[in-house]
C-alpha cells in the first residue's frame, strides 16, 4: 500500500481549520454522458461527451467560526481559494509524500448540524462553482490540474481542451 491517506487539513480562504475540522470529501471528477438508445436497439448506452460535471467540496467543521461562515457567496465573484494538505504514506517502507490540493468555488450551501442537548455540534459546508483545481503530489508532480477559465482538464490520463481542441474552437484564456 503505496499512498495511504493517513490525515489531512484544509484552509478556507488562509483560514487554518484543523482545531475545528471533522471531515472533509474531495471533489470527484465525474465524466458527463447522455444517454443514447438508437432505434430497433434493445439497449441503451451513456455515451461520453467530452465533458465533466461540476466538481464540489464538502467539508463539515465543529463550532461555527464567523470568519468561514461569513464566506458565503451568490456570484462567481466571491469565489474563495482553498487548499487541503494532505499526508500520504508508504505503509511498506514507510516513506511519507505531501499532496497539495486546490481550488477556487463558491461558498453556496451552510448546513448546521442538529442540536441535541449538549455536545459539540458544528456545520456542513458545500463549495460548489469551482472554476479552478490543482492535485499534486510530492514527487509526481501534477496529478490532475482543471481550469474554467482556459477550457482546459489535464489528469489522471485524460486531457480534455487541449491547446488543439481551444485552438480549433478560437478559445483563449
Amino acid at each position: 500500500m503505496e499512498f495511504v491517506r493517513k490525515s489531512g487539513n484544509l484552509y478556507a480562504e488562509g483560514i487554518n481549520l484543523w482545531l475545528s475540522l471533522s471531515g472533509y470529501k474531495l471533489p470527484q471528477p465525474k465524466v458527463k454522458t447522455e444517454e443514447h438508445h438508437p432505434g430497433g436497439g434493445i439497449m441503451a448506452l451513456n455515451v461520453p461527451i467530452g465533458a465533466i460535471e461540476p466538481l464540489s467540496l464538502q467539508y463539515n467543521l465543529k463550532g461555527a467560526p464567523p470568519a468561514v461562515l461569513g464566506q458565503f457567496g451568490m456570484s462567481l465573484a466571491q469565489r474563495r481559494l482553498y487548499t487541503i494538505y494532505e499526508l500520504l504514506q508508504d505503509e511498506k517502507d514507510g516513506t511519507k509524500r505531501e499532496r497539495i490540493i486546490t481550488m477556487r468555488g463558491l461558498m453556496s450551501e451552510v448546513d448546521p448540524d442538529e442540536m441535541k442537548g449538549r455536545g459539540v455540534q458544528g456545520y456542513g459546508y458545500q463549495i460548489h462553482s469551482i472554476t479552478d483545481y490543482e492535485d499534486v503530489i510530492d514527487g509526481y508532480g501534477i496529478i490532475a490540474s482543471f481550469s474554467f477559465f482556459t477550457n482546459r482538464w489535464q489528469g489522471y490520463g485524460t486531457e480534455i481542451g487541449s491547446d488543439v481542441d481551444n485552438r480549433i474552437l478560437r478559445i483563449s484564456g
